[in-house]
């Protein structure tokens, strides 16, 4: 798993989206990575979660662009991420980063049966007897 490490890099990436979405009520800078096996939520966008964090069983270790990585041991679960209206949940490990809010990874896209376009840059859920959502 590893996260970009600046805005520019997403921006240019055809393997990666990035917008703006309703996290806990706020908006959050995203990034849909499907490239990433967790989602997460930077220390700088925690303190607007109504979910307080709570320790992991067994830390999770995230590579970094580098070739280092880091340990994230607390997450915030079940937080609210609506979706064009659709109301969702994720559990967001708790990373230090600076430039995206959210990360939202394969728990959450498989979860909602999101597909990627990354070359459209767009998302769309795609979840059995809903209409589709872009």
């Amino acid at each position: 798993m590893y996260a970009l490490s600046a805005r520019l890099e997403a921006e240019s990436s055809d393997d990666v989206i990035i917008g703006t979405i309703l996290v806990c009520d706020g908006d959050a800078s995203m990034l849909f990575d499907p490239g990433s096996t967790y989602s997460y939520v930077s220390s700088y966008f925690a303190p607007y979660l109504v979910m307080p964090s709570e320790g992991l069983s067994i830390p999770v270790y995230v590579s970094i662009p580098v070739g280092d990585f880091i340990v994230v041991d607390r997450v915030h679960h079940s937080c609210v991420v609506v979706f064009r209206g659709l109301e969702t949940r994720v559990d967001l490990l708790l990373l230090d980063m600076v430039d995206f809010d959210v990360i939202l990874g394969m728990d959450w896209l498989s979860t909602y049966d999101a597909i990627l376009d990354c070359h459209a840059k767009t998302v769309t859920v795609a979840l059995p007897n809903l209409p589709h959502l872009e």
